[in-house]
């Protein structure tokens, strides 16, 4: 689901723990992996034993599609007039295009593919920078929610400066999209919210409502005790579940992230929440490339797999990329890190809805609505590209740890700095 650089087999070693997640007939990295001669997708470099903490929720390693007969899906995405060339490269080499779908807002055409063998795969690679330069093919990997399992506080709505829980309540001309998993609309928090949810995958695949919930209503929320109000009260939500589940657990691919991005843009949506992590993607990339161009806002997880690279899609140039920290402001642990960090925000033991209640909740997923929020009491000021709220942001943070920029926090703490 994610991007990846020229070298792919570079680009799998150091990705091969940035992707958690389940879809129906998703695959795991593993030196008995099927999928008829694609073991050298993912070489065994050890990182199942050497990178997962044992028990633990982190440092997956990355999660590929797998089409019927067991063979990798592989996803390519870029303009429509390109498509024809696409399915010659993949042709040429004795691959075939399995299915298409148009991104009419977006001008791009994502299509899925599968190779009889992993060289083949490579060939069309280097055909398709010749043939078609502005398409990006990789893997169909799987993203995962940017969230972690760790005991819970309450203390977000202080840490940014604002005078209390559910403080702002901002214009509802302010639309934010939310790209996750599930969400229970009829949480008592959102209940009386505008919200318009939908899904993209089918109704008994969708994992539980606890992620989304959450984000959504750190989002959006309205709750009388302000337990549960949200950072941007009064703002609409379009929420679209991209999420699928097998026993593996949960997983979102690139090519329902891209169909979530172009539906959003279809209705006007200029600011996107993203709580998911996952793998560099060339066809996720071009996906987002696409979308800034149309303007829109995107804000995203870093991950949760403590590894000093940051996750897809925020470590997207096009993209804003948020850490967490606790009520100390001592960085999640757990966070990666890596030059493309900008913001920290509350994402440790933060207070939050989930399907059915409340309880507490802990990672970068959790975190980025914070930050989104914000960015939306700045587009409700007329602030609506990403580089001015990048500098609005920016202006008002409260730096942590060295310099005035740095691999852990970014450039610091944000700061509500009013309604």
């Amino acid at each position: 689901m994610f991007r990846i650089d020229g070298n792919f087999i570079a680009s799998a070693l150091a990705a091969c723990v940035l992707a958690l997640g389940t879809q129906p007939s998703y695959a795991q990295h593993g030196p008995s992996l099927p999928g008829g001669g694609y073991q050298g997708v993912y070489p065994d470099d050890g990182c199942l034993t050497q990178c997962a903490e044992p028990g633990g929720d982190f440092n997956r390693p990355v999660r590929v599609a797998l089409a019927d007969g067991g063979r990798y899906e592989f996803v390519v995405i870029g303009p429509e007039g390109q498509s024809d060339a696409v399915r010659d490269a993949v042709g040429l080499v004795g691959g075939s295009i399995i299915r298409s779908n148009s991104l009419s807002e977006l001008g791009q055409i994502s299509q899925v593919a599968t190779f009889p063998n992993f060289d083949a795969y490579q060939s069309a690679r280097a055909d398709l920078a010749a043939l078609a330069p502005q398409s990006g093919l990789g893997p169909h990997h799987l993203y995962r929610f940017a969230q972690s399992r760790r005991s819970p506080r309450v203390y977000a709505p202080s840490l940014i400066g604002d005078a209390e829980p559910g403080h702002c309540r901002i214009s509802q001309s302010i639309t934010i999209g939310m790209i996750d998993g599930p969400v229970n609309t009829d949480h008592p928090a959102l209940s009386g919210v505008d919200v318009v949810y939908e899904s993209v995958v089918d109704s008994r695949r969708q994992p539980n409502a606890d992620h989304g919930t959450a984000v959504a209503a750190l989002l959006v929320g309205e709750d009388g005790s302000g337990a549960l109000s949200g950072f941007a009260r009064g703002a609409r939500l379009y929420a679209v579940s991209v999420f699928s589940r097998d026993d593996a657990g949960e997983g979102a691919s690139v090519e329902r992230i891209a169909m979530a991005i172009d539906r959003m843009i279809n209705r006007g949506v200029r600011l996107i929440n993203l709580s998911i992590a996952g793998p560099e993607n060339p066809a996720l990339e071009a996906v987002l490339r696409a979308a800034a161009q149309r303007g829109v806002v995107m804000i995203a997880a870093s991950g949760n797999d403590r590894r000093a690279q940051v996750a897809w899609p925020a470590a997207s140039q096009d993209v804003i990329a948020v850490t967490a920290v606790d009520a100390r402001r001592r960085r999640f642990r757990m966070a990666n890190t890596g030059a493309q960090v900008e913001f920290s925000a509350p994402g440790v033991d933060v207070y939050a809805a989930r399907a059915n209640g409340a309880g507490y909740v802990t990672g970068t997923s959790f975190a980025t609505p914070i930050v989104t929020a914000l960015a939306a009491r700045q587009m409700a000021r007329g602030v609506t590209s990403t580089d001015a709220i990048r500098s609005r942001l920016r202006d008002g943070v409260e730096t942590l740890g060295p310099g005035a920029r740095n691999t852990d926090f970014g450039w610091g703490l944000v700061k509500a700095g009013g309604c």
